[in-house]
């Protein structure tokens, strides 16, 4: 069992949606645009085109664990990213500096689906909306999460829409149904960066972002995932691997029974 790359990625530019660009989103888009360098570099038709969706604000706090400088406080975090990768490599991403809003799939295409926000309500709205088609469809989209609390993170890569069948490689969502009963308490935001980094180890979001380019990378290199996920502990320096195994996902539940 493998994940396989969709064919329409090899021939024309792959259409990122990038939801959060806080702690892990604002690693992850730094990835994202080493990735697309690498793959026009290799001759890539056309690379990565990012849509980043945030509404928040840079504020000190931010300083130090999300990839922004003292001189960009106030600004939004997706324009400030946007503009600072179109002005420095000439490119035409986007930036979306409002909630994620579902409609938005329906609206316009995109191909790969990443989620790195701290709300389980927006995983389980997108998790209820995945779309297993009996039909063959021209445009699959595949969902790459990334999430972290402390010193621990899991990255799973799999399919939003796509055929249905033995192809489908299960979703967070799918194997975590628990985000839809998941109870968010308040957490207010970090006063300064020390209250930030006594929440949170300071590698982690790095760490995570790392591992989501690595499998980005291997599946545009391989065309193929054996391993489509992994799970970080930072306390015990340890890398557990999510392997594309039926009798794995079994032991999340999924697919659920009958």
């Amino acid at each position: 069992m493998a994940l396989q790359i969709p064919e329409s990625w090899l021939h024309r530019p792959v259409r990122v949606w990038l939801i959060g660009a806080g702690g892990t989103g604002s690693h992850l888009f730094g990835a994202l645009a080493a990735l697309d360098h690498a793959l026009r570099a290799l001759g890539h038709p056309g690379g990565l085109h990012v849509t980043v969706f945030d509404p928040d604000r840079v504020r000190e706090a931010n300083i130090g664990r999300q990839a922004f400088w003292p001189g960009e406080i106030g600004q939004n975090k997706a324009e400030t990213l946007i503009q600072r990768i179109n002005l420095t490599l000439g490119l035409d991403w986007v930036a979306v500096p409002h909630r994620f809003a579902l409609r938005r799939i329906a609206d316009s295409a995109c191909d790969l689906l990443i989620t790195a926000v701290d709300r389980a309500s927006v995983r389980a709205d997108l998790g209820r909306r995945t779309q297993a088609l009996s039909r063959a469809i021209t445009n699959p989209i595949g969902w790459l999460d990334a999430g972290n609390d402390e010193h621990e993170a899991q990255v799973v890569l799999g399919h939003w829409r796509a055929r249905t069948g033995a192809g489908w490689v299960p979703n967070v969502f799918q194997l975590y149904p628990e985000l839809a009963t998941f109870n968010e308490a308040h957490r207010a935001p970090s006063c300064s960066a020390a209250d930030s980094l006594a929440r949170q180890a300071l590698p982690i979001n790095r760490i995570v972002a790392d591992i989501a380019l690595t499998l980005l990378w291997r599946l545009f290199r391989e065309g193929r995932l054996d391993t489509h996920g992994a799970f970080v502990d930072l306390a015990t320096l340890s890398v557990r691997p999510l392997r594309a195994d039926p009798q794995i996902w079994a032991s999340f539940g999924w697919p659920p029974r009958r």
